[in-house]
């Protein structure tokens, strides 16, 4: 069952972004792009009223996944959910090959006004490369989406508690989302995030992407199996 509080981390880092590298786009820019501070992938942050400088961040660190995260920046919108199709959302682009048992954690801070706050998000995934797409509804320039718009919901209406304008970890466990294994490309989307009322303002930091290593990459299963009947096959001759 798919859960919002996972227990402790995977294995292996897939991808994970710190914002802390710097970065200047204009403010309210369709769509700005983080790659990975560790490990790989693309995140792209889109619509609203995206901050294109960040604003401070929170400090994150995990000794057994090598991760020393300084406070540094956030990725941060001003307006999460202005009219029409412009409400603040972000895909992650990444590939599980090798990988099962995926886990999903970020930092998140909205701006402690009870009536302005952020109460919720839903999360979606597709298994094909995301793609352009070029002045949806009412957003300015090219921004990525789903190929074809199609795609799985993993999460609806995922309740946040958010408390004094500091930032709260949520944790995703998609173990038991089985098509996002060993996978050549995930695409991972957060929107419609809603809040008691307009200019709901939000940070996201230390956004990060793990998995267990236990599936054999394509063909090696094939080929570990061609070699133990090759092993076989001598010890009869042997005999």
């Amino acid at each position: 069952m798919l859960s919002s509080h996972a227990p402790a981390h995977a294995d292996t880092v897939i991808g994970f972004w710190d914002f802390n590298d710097g970065y200047v786009e204009a403010d309210e820019s369709p769509q700005i792009i983080h790659t990975a501070s560790q490990g790989s992938g693309i995140l792209y942050q889109q619509r609203a009223d995206t901050d294109g400088n960040g604003k401070d961040g929170v400090v994150f660190t995990d000794a057994a996944l090598g991760i020393n995260a300084a406070d540094g920046q956030a990725m941060a919108w001003d307006d999460v959910a202005k009219s029409g199709d412009n409400d603040a959302e972000w895909f992650v682009e990444f590939s599980t090959l090798g990988f099962q048992t995926i886990q999903v954690r970020f930092d998140i801070r909205g701006n402690g006004d009870p009536v302005e706050e952020i109460m919720s998000y839903d999360l979606k995934y597709d298994t094909n490369a995301l793609v352009d797409v070029t002045n949806p509804g009412d957003v300015v320039g090219t921004i990525k989406d789903f190929a074809g718009g199609l795609s799985t919901d993993l999460l609806n209406n995922q309740t946040l508690a958010l408390v004094d304008g500091s930032f709260v970890t949520q944790t995703i466990d998609l173990s038991a989302v089985t098509a996002l294994n060993n996978q050549t490309t995930v695409a991972l989307r957060f929107d419609d995030f809603s809040r008691n009322d307009a200019n709901g303002a939000m940070r996201i930091d230390n956004f990060m992407i793990t998995g267990v290593t236990a599936i054999p990459e394509p063909g090696s299963a094939g080929l570990l199996g061609l070699i133990g009947g090759a092993c076989v096959i001598c010890q009869r001759r042997r005999k």
